[in-house]
């Protein structure tokens, strides 16, 4: 254990937890939301789902970083282990790793969109109109700025100082002052903007199940080519992270200066907590199952060879079926315990008074 691999894998996994957990409380209060009978249990479960939700994003903001940190760490050992996790054996698992975050971001922002419509005077909340340009130029600025300039390149740091601090600057000159747009305008535009942030990320290099496959007609055309390469990928990762921070800061001007009325949450709010518990627990399954393929036919990597039948890498249909299964099975416990919670705590009928006078003997 004593590598350099342990503290990146302790703290992907410290996040990881968090994550789960802020999500799995989103989960428990959309059961319990969707139980209550009163307009305070209501307003209980909606603040609980809420505050659930902003832990696990606010958590899942740090996750990419702490993955990639991780496989740094791995990569920097054994050159060979990015090309088999990225090109290779593990390629369509991280086809897949990409579809299930760009979801679970896409859901959290729908969930900001919901909880938007609930606060009183929301529709005075605006934003600059350079943030929104920021927001749609993001992807094709930085991905060329880390192509010029990889991290930790100072030149690529100053250029992302310049995406934030410009719309901040630029919205205090006098003529450009009035150029705002509407809170939801701006989640509008950043739903956009994640769908194309999440393409970039899944385009692979070659439409084959491994690099090894590809020709050149599955191959990405050359103008297109840089959309497969990891600075268009960074890029990508930061568009999403960068998205959901402007909607959650829009989020807290909004409760600022309008008035949050709890409990009256749209009720598909509840049914996006509860796909973004399930969506991160099968993730949190994948990725398992990704650390543990990486080891290929090693026990422990490079020391303890395993040649047992069972030392496989399986294909992403066969381990999804497994994932899924433990999914449904934890879903399953969590939910019975929900369901055991609720009805212990229904309120009894009233029942008839017995007569406090003793029965005569006889």
């Amino acid at each position: 254990m004593a590598n350099f691999s342990w503290m990146p894998l302790n703290f992907h996994r410290l996040v990881g937890n968090v994550t789960f957990g802020g999500f799995i409380t989103g989960l428990i209060a959309a059961y319990m939301f969707m139980g209550s009978k009163t307009d305070e249990e209501r307003a209980y479960y909606d603040w609980m789902g809420f505050v659930g939700n902003m832990i696990g994003v606010g958590a899942l903001l740090l996750l990419p970083f702490m993955g990639y940190l991780l496989a740094y760490e791995l990569c920097d050992y054994d050159a060979s282990i990015c090309p088999y996790m990225m090109a290779d054996q593990l390629s369509m698992f991280f086809e897949m790793q990409g579809a299930m975050i760009g979801l679970i971001f896409l859901a959290s922002n729908y969930y900001i969109w919901l909880s938007l419509k609930r606060i009183q005077g929301v529709e005075q909340v605006r934003i600059s109109g350079f943030v929104a340009v920021v927001v749609l130029l993001l992807p094709a600025i930085m991905g060329f700025t880390w192509k010029m300039f990889p991290p930790p390149e100072w030149q690529s740091l100053i250029v992302l100082g310049l995406l934030v601090v410009l719309p901040a600057a630029l919205s205090k000159v006098p003529g450009l002052r009035n150029f705002t747009v509407s809170a939801f305008t701006m989640i509008k535009i950043g739903f956009l903007m994640i769908v194309v942030a999440d393409a970039i990320w899944m385009t692979p290099h070659g439409f084959v199940p491994t690099q090894g496959l590809a020709t050149e007609e599955n191959e990405l055309p050359s103008w297109a080519s840089e959309l497969a390469l990891m600075p268009a990928k960074n890029a990508a990762a930061f568009t999403l992270v960068f998205l959901t921070v402007v909607n959650y800061l829009l989020y807290n001007r909004a409760i600022k200066r309008g008035t949050i009325v709890w409990g009256k949450i749209d009720f598909a709010s509840q049914f996006v907590l509860i796909f973004l518990a399930f969506t991160m627990i099968w993730t949190m399954g994948l990725m398992g199952a990704i650390r543990s393929l990486t080891r290929k036919y090693y026990h422990v990597y490079n020391l303890v060879p395993d040649f047992t039948p069972e030392a496989f890498t399986p294909t992403l249909a066969y381990s999804a079926w497994w994932v899924t299964g433990v999914t449904i099975v934890f879903y399953a416990v969590v939910s019975f315990a929900i369901l055991v919670t609720l009805k212990a705590g229904s309120p009894k009928p009233a029942s008839s008074m017995a007569s406090s006078v003793p029965v005569e003997a006889k």
